[in-house]
Formats: structure tokens, sequence, C-alpha cells
């Protein structure tokens, strides 16, 4: 009996210190050895509210992109998501037109990281990224992307919905949306007329199929009325109306009140092409101090869904009539076969007059990726140029040049370049061209017959005088 006792003391004396040392070990290691769980999110994101204040000072001046901000008397480096080759493209392509005022900016779809954000002042020859992150720019026909997601999302509207429109199709009166005048309409599909920009139909079909209301809901969802980047404070602006004229204004793009920055019109692209998630954009990849190799910023990704696949493959189409039929056809008629073999293309153009700084803007917004989706989702590209007295250059042309830069040098996909393609201009232009090339054609060949006759009336009279 004594002998039982004995061995169930050992027992419980093992078991004791046993859980001593398992107390222990928790207490030294227990937090090291955790896995990150909210407490530690919440630390992270506390240190990116520590930096914005900071980062809005410097990243809203008119400077070129800092590598070094000053944060509590200490100096901290700055790393950005941009792509070092494409961004020193970008770069050389605002330098060589030299815009009044124009930025570029282009997203990985699939990472959602910002490759290369640049803006310009051409008559000053310097660069100002606060231009690509102010949101001061009128959205123009941009908006219509957020118009036809909200009417074909409702299910009362496809892109082979017929609608009848009066008058201009880029312009936008009272008539045209009431149908205050009499006579017959001109009928246009949706797609057709996202793809030439009918502020007409937009109009309508906003005031029949939607609310101001559901549409500032659906652009809410798309990051109006909020902080899209960690970085700045900025945000792409749209406010609800009462009056109908001014809702199909505001469908349209057709209003100076709407406003957006390039940053927000390319993450638009961006959602079409990743099937209607959002993914926000990445500016900065790294903060840190001199001496230490700790990343004090927090990189965690947000992606939200906005639109069903089925509503991305309607907008997928709208955006590709945009380029083989529609306002940017011209530009993107240059590009060489080989790209658009094996890539695909969607866009939208805009143009208005007015925001900060004030101009005539030129708004494209695209993206590209491989039709073989095993290679990628691809980018998406905007441009806006802000043309003060005199055109300089196409923002589609400079989104074409971009796209083909970023598939032949940055993430080359097997591309067999063709022969270029010929420009054929229109009719029109065509035949006055024709009739100066014989206009000119015929005064050389009378140029040639004068000269022959001086000639043989001077041999006259030298033979005469001979005689």
């Amino acid at each position: 009996m004594e002998l039982k006792k004995k061995k169930n003391r050992k027992f419980y004396l093992a078991c004791s210190i046993l859980g001593m040392g398992l107390l222990w070990y928790n207490i030294a290691f227990g937090d090291n050895s955790k896995e990150s769980g909210p407490e530690d999110l919440a630390v992270v994101q506390k240190d990116n509210q520590k930096f914005k204040p900071h980062l809005n000072q410097v990243l809203l001046k008119p400077n070129d992109w800092p590598k070094q901000i000053t944060v509590g008397n200490k100096p901290h480096l700055v790393e950005y998501a941009f792509n070092d080759q494409l961004n020193n493209f970008v770069r050389n392509q605002l330098k060589q037109y030299k815009t009044d005022f124009s930025t570029i900016v282009v997203i990985d779809n699939e990472t959602g990281n910002i490759l290369a954000a640049q803006g310009y002042i051409g008559r000053e020859q310097k660069f100002d990224q606060s231009l690509v992150l102010e949101a001061t720019h009128p959205s123009a026909s941009l908006i219509k992307i957020i118009t036809a997601a909200d009417l074909v999302g409702k299910g009362n509207v496809n892109k082979e919905t017929g609608f009848e429109f009066k008058g201009r199709s880029t312009t936008l009166f009272k008539y045209q949306i009431t149908d205050g005048r009499r006579g017959p309409g001109r009928l246009q599909s949706f797609e057709t007329a996202f793809a030439k920009s009918n502020n007409v139909i937009f109009g309508k079909a906003a005031i029949q199929h939607s609310s101001p209301n559901d549409l500032v809901k659906t652009a809410e969802e798309w990051g109006f009325n909020q902080p899209l980047l960690s970085e700045v404070s900025t945000e792409s602006k749209i406010r609800t109306t009462s009056d109908d004229y001014e809702f199909a204004e505001m469908a349209s793009g057709f209003n100076t009140t709407t406003v957006i920055n390039p940053v927000h019109a390319a993450l638009m692209s961006s959602i079409v092409a990743n099937d209607g998630v959002l993914k926000n954009p990445k500016l900065i990849t790294e903060i840190k101090t001199p001496n230490s190799s700790e990343n004090l910023w927090d990189i965690s990704r947000v992606e939200k869904r906005v639109m069903t696949p089925k509503v991305a493959e309607e907008m997928r189409s709208m955006m590709t009539a945009t380029i083989v039929e529609g306002t940017a056809r011209k530009q993107f008629r240059k590009m060489n076969r080989g790209f658009k073999d094996v890539l695909e293309i969607g866009g939208k153009t805009g143009s208005i007059t007015g925001g900060k700084p004030f101009g005539k803007r030129d708004w494209f917004t695209a993206y590209a990726m491989p039709k073989d989706h095993t290679k990628g989702k691809g980018i998406s590209v905007s441009v806006m140029n802000v043309n003060v007295k005199r055109w300089h250059v196409k923002s589609s042309f400079l989104a074409k040049n971009v796209i083909e830069y970023y598939f032949r040098n940055i993430k080359t996909i097997p591309i067999t370049l063709a022969a270029p393609e010929k420009v054929y201009r229109s009719s029109r232009k065509f035949a006055k061209a024709k009739k100066g090339s014989r206009y000119i054609a015929s005064k050389a060949k009378n140029k040639k017959k004068t000269s022959k006759q001086l000639v043989t009336r001077k041999s006259k009279k030298e033979r005469s005088k001979k005689l």
C-alpha cells in the first residue's frame, strides 16, 4: 500500500513539473510563435495612418515622386510599385509630345500595383505627380462606364437594346431627351451608343431605367466618394440630382461636377478586365528607415466584387466596340495586327472643357490582356491630356504606344508582327487630295510646255538673225 502511494506521488510530481514547463514556454515564446490575427493587423494599419498625413502633405504638392519623407524628425525611405523600365518609357513619351498638362497611369490587373504613374506640365517641362493623384478632373464620358454597368446590371438594358435619338449624338439639349420635336429619330443599339459616346441615348436610357440615387450608389461601389488609395485622401466625387435634365447630364458625362483622378480612371478598366472585381490600387510597397530593413507600410490588399461576371462580359464587348468601330478606332487602326491577334483590348474615350487645371480634357481608359488567359490579366491604362491652346497628341494614341511597349518589352508574349496596315482616309478627303495632286501634275505639265515653246521661239529668232 505504501509502495502504491509513493508511485502516485512521483506521478503527480512529474505532471506538475511538466505543467510548469509548458507555462514558462508559453510566457517566453508564445507571442513570437502565434500567427498574425486582427490585433496584429490593427497595429500595421495604425502605422499606415501615422504615415498618411505626411504622405498627403508631400505627394499632393506639384513635384516629382519623393524618395524620402520625414516622420517624427526621422527620415524614411519610400519604395513605389513602379516598374522602372515602363515608368521611364512613360516619362519619355510625355517629354516627347509636351502636352500642356498630361498624365499616364498603368495598373497591373492581377496585383493592383501601379506600374507607372506620371504627370507632366509641357509648358514648364517638369513632372508633377499631383496631377495623377488630385481628383479635380471632370470625368466626361468615362462616367458612361458606370452608367452602362448600372443599366445592364438591372437587367432592363443589354448591348443589343435599341434607342431612338434626334439631333447630334455629341450634344445634349432638353428637347433631345424629352422628344419635344416631331419627326422620326435615328435608331442605335446601346453598344454602338457606348462605342460612339452618344450622350442623348445615355441620358434617355438613364431616365427611363434608373434613378439618380441608384446611379450614385453604383458609382460608390466602383470607388466614388471614398478614398481608393491608402497613401492619400483624395476622392473622386459624384453627387445626386433632382432634375431629369441634370440626371441625363450626369449619366452621360455632360457636366463638370463629376470629377475623377487618373488612377481611378485606370481602375475602372481594371474592374472590367477582372470580371467585375475591384482591387484597390497600390502605389507604395515599402516605407523603412535607412538603418532598418523592416517594412513599416501595410501592403495587404482589399478586393470586392462590384458587378457580376455576366455584366462584366457585356461591358468588355462594349469597350471592345470602342476600339474596333467607335471613337478610338482611328488611333488603334495604327496598331500592328500582330498585337491585335493576341490581345483583347477595350476602352472608353471622353472629352470636356473645364476642371483644374482648366483646359480641353482628352480622356482615354483601356484594358489590354492576352486572349490566352493562362498568360495573365494584362494591364489597364489611363491617359489624360489637357490642351489649353492647341492639340499635341491624342490620348488614345499614347495608350496604344504604352500597350505595345508593355507586351513587347515588359511582359512579352509571342507576337508575329505583320506588315503595317494601310490607313485609308475618308472618301471626301481622299478625293480632295486626289484633285490636288492632279492640279499639281497638270501645272507641272503646263510649265514644261511653256518652257518648250520658249525654246522654239528663241531658236526661230536666232535663225532669222543668221539669215
